[in-house]
């Protein structure tokens, strides 16, 4: 799980290219499912998570008001702390055209376009996006953030 300033696009692509290739399989064996979790409605038109728990990152590598990202099943998420045993999660996904959006203090940008998104519910700060992402189930596991996906 990474927090803080967005990358560069060209190390971004990279890095989601490296990570779609080989990082989809290790993040299979690599997972470890958890219990818990609040159902968070889905955007229109969005399909339902599997219903499975993923760890994404420890509570303490985001402090309370900050962002991250992180990955569960295999998917792009993002997360907001902003209390200290609470956290909220979005699909990483811009609703714009689809280019994942990274942590930018306590908003979620893309590299893309432009767009802002608030980290506290997912909406849209500054466009060309006009939807907000898509809400995610969050939840605190002990020392764990984890993810329905």
């Amino acid at each position: 799980m990474s927090s803080g300033k967005p990358l560069p696009r060209r190390s971004l692509l990279l890095g989601t290219a490296a990570t779609t290739v080989g990082g989809a399989l290790g993040l299979c064996a690599c997972s470890v499912p958890s219990s818990g979790g609040t159902a968070v409605p889905l955007a229109p038109g969005a399909s339902a998570p599997t219903g499975r728990s993923f760890r994404i990152g420890k509570l303490s590598e985001v402090s309370v008001g900050d962002t991250a990202t992180g990955k569960a099943n295999g998917r792009t998420v993002v997360v907001f702390r902003p209390e200290d045993r609470k956290v909220v999660a979005y699909d990483a996904t811009c609703t714009h055209a689809g280019c994942p959006v990274a942590p930018a203090g306590t908003n979620f940008e893309c590299p893309c376009h432009g767009s802002t998104f608030s980290g506290s519910d997912g909406s849209v700060i500054t466009g060309p996006a006009r939807r907000p992402l898509m809400p995610l189930t969050a939840a605190i596991d002990g020392d764990w953030i984890t993810v329905v996906a």
